[in-house]
């Protein structure tokens, strides 16, 4: 038994005074820190109060179930990351599909050894620092990039907002024509930040809404619309925003993803326009969406400057590559959002490029057949 679980703490909701004291003595034996509850209104009030590492709870209790406490416990936020662990004598192929849709993480079918109780406990509360530390890691890696990549991208659009406007506001004789130029800068400065920002926020709500069970369940009901009628807009303002008209070749499906229509657009937008930055005018992107039974692909191809293997590896927030070499915009967020976004509703997100032949980023979500 690692010392680590000394600290670990167990909530245990049993109505069966035998089963709960049973449990509670051979966990409290390997090391666990053991509390101890009744019924499931209990059980939900004894959670609140002192933030378990782990439940283990009863299906059939009197006052509230263990069904009514699960779903209680997922809408949640601070409370929806708890590993939970049904305890049941009645565990069949419908109650584990009722248990683990409503977000439950194993069970435990009475009557149980008391070493799969400690097996299964352990495994959960390794799960979970794993998780944990998984990421740790993450918010590490975009710290780091953040300081190195956002006083840069904060900047640029300020200080063209500042002098612009500085010009406007000092220099009595500039001419109409000057005005709008100035104006028009001004505008597309603002409107870069904003799109930072916006990015900013969302990468940042991504990041706690994977441990949130509930919000997840909610962003998979929701639907997309119609492809096309989604994307084309989002196609034509690419071109106009990059001064390049006819450079994206689309086709779209009669079909539908298991997505708003609002976060699968900001997934075409992102990775669209990606391909048209690191591209030359000149050349060709194609943004093809295919369904196929119950999956919609997403294919975004560009004849641009290419990755590495080990870029692709690299892919995270705030994470640019030979900025040294080439003049880029934006904080690098636009493909670690893509992937966020799409692992959050359920999908896949691929990456094949190389290095001065192209990229090409498939998407694959659920879709409505």
């Amino acid at each position: 038994m690692d010392h680590t679980t000394k600290t670990q703490k167990i909530l245990v909701i049993d109505d069966e005074e035998s089963y709960r004291q049973i449990i509670s003595m051979t966990l409290q034996m390997t090391g666990y820190e053991v509390l101890e509850a009744t019924n499931g209104l209990d059980g939900l009030a004894a959670a609140k109060m002192h933030h378990p590492d782990l439940i283990l709870c009863d299906v059939n209790m009197p006052k509230m179930d263990g069904h009514a406490l699960l779903a209680a416990l997922r809408n949640e936020q601070e409370f929806a990351g708890i590993p939970f662990v049904f305890l049941t004598g009645n565990a069949g192929p419908g109650d584990l599909r009722k248990g683990m849709q409503a977000g439950a993480d194993d069970y435990l079918t009475k009557p149980f050894s008391a070493e799969e109780l400690i097996n299964a406990v352990a495994t959960r509360i390794t799960k979970k620092r794993t998780i944990q530390k998984y990421f740790e890691s993450q918010f590490d890696d975009i710290r780091s990039n953040i300081a190195l990549s956002l006083p840069h991208e904060f900047r640029t659009p300020l200080n063209g907002i500042l002098g612009f406007s500085q010009i406007l506001a000092e220099e009595e004789d500039v001419a109409p024509e000057e005005v709008r130029q100035i104006g028009s800068m001004i505008n597309k400065s603002g409107k870069r930040l904003h799109h930072l920002l916006e990015n900013l926020v969302l990468f940042g709500q991504l990041q706690l809404w994977r441990t949130d069970a509930a919000k997840t369940s909610a962003l998979r009901k929701e639907r997309s619309g119609r492809v096309g009628d989604t994307l084309q807009a989002i196609i034509d303002d690419l071109m106009v925003k990059h001064e390049r008209p006819g450079s994206i070749i689309s086709t779209f499906a009669e079909a539908e993803a298991r997505i708003s229509a609002q976060y699968l657009g900001k997934i075409v937008e992102e990775v669209t326009d990606n391909a048209l930055k690191f591209s030359d005018r000149g050349t060709t992107v194609s943004v093809d969406a295919v369904a196929n039974g119950t999956t919609l692909t997403i294919t975004v191809r560009d004849a641009g400057r290419g990755m590495t293997e080990e870029q692709v590896g690299r892919i995270s927030g705030f994470q640019q590559f030979e900025r040294g070499y080439y003049e880029q915009q934006g904080a690098g967020l636009g493909l670690a959002l893509t992937r966020a976004l799409t692992e959050i509703h359920d999908g896949t997100l691929s990456i094949v490029s190389e290095k001065n032949l192209g990229t090409t980023v498939t998407i694959a979500l659920p879709s409505n057949p």
